[in-house]
């Protein structure tokens, strides 16, 4: 058993994780996060994101949104080598209109190994079975009406989600997310920055809302609705999107 926990270690060395102090901030106002529906500007388009680790580029991270019938689909690649080890992750995620989990899928190759994660919902749970080596083992939880999937490290799932809300500057939103790289459940904070914060993307200076998750570490740069940059500074970890 503890050999199948080991796949959610070797997705998690580039991505977030967890801090033990809950955060805070009565500066905020706070409220439910509404989902409105998918956006479909940028359906098909693939988005291409640059993996920095301690200020070098180490890989690239790349998802796309397609329809399929009622549903959409988000497909994503994760390529990334450091320190003298490679990752290499696959996901497909199927989801609704409300951005609701249908079922999700992951494959991870690390130094040949091959590791796979599937989550599915059923029967009022949400399943996520861990293959390693042969051998699968099934974490159950109780799946919450409203409850979002949302791989914490990449950051598709965050521009889906943000393109699907609205929010306003100094509000901080709550809802409850579905971690499948750990198989938990969690109750997500997002605050909204008031003021813009100036930044670097690529060769351009950027004015860009500013939403943290501190729990999680992590912060994301929104540039006229579009996320350009998610931050783990714990981690040292940058993705900042190749802008056309």
């Amino acid at each position: 058993m503890k050999r199948i926990y080991l796949v959610a270690g070797i997705i998690l060395i580039f991505g977030a994780t967890y801090a033990i102090e809950y955060y805070a901030n009565s500066q905020f106002s706070a409220q439910e996060l509404v989902v409105s529906g998918i956006s479909g500007n940028e359906m098909g388009v693939t988005q291409t994101f640059n993996y920095f680790k301690e200020e070098e580029k180490v890989g690239i991270y790349a998802y796309t949104v397609n329809e399929s019938g009622n549903n959409f689909i988000m497909t994503s690649i994760t390529d990334v080598t450091y320190g003298g080890r490679g990752l290499e992750l696959e996901s497909v995620y199927t989801f609704d209109e409300f951005y609701s989990p249908e079922s999700y899928a992951l494959t991870a190759i690390s130094e040949g190994d091959v590791n796979e994660i599937t989550t599915t919902i059923s029967n009022g749970n949400i399943t996520t079975s861990v293959t390693s080596e042969g051998v699968t083992a099934d974490l159950i939880d109780e799946y919450v009406d409203g409850m979002l999937l949302i791989e914490s490290s990449m950051p598709g799932f965050w521009e889906v989600l943000f393109n699907s809300v609205e929010l306003e500057r100094g509000v901080k939103y709550t809802a409850i997310i579905y971690i499948p790289q750990g198989a938990m459940a969690f109750d997500m904070n997002l605050v909204v920055s008031k003021e813009d914060q100036l930044i670097w993307v690529g060769d351009e200076r950027l004015a860009c809302t500013v939403i943290s998750e501190a729990e999680l570490e992590l912060s994301f740069y929104l540039y006229e609705g579009e996320l350009v940059e998610m931050r783990s500074e714990s981690q040292g970890v940058v993705l900042q999107k190749v802008l056309d």
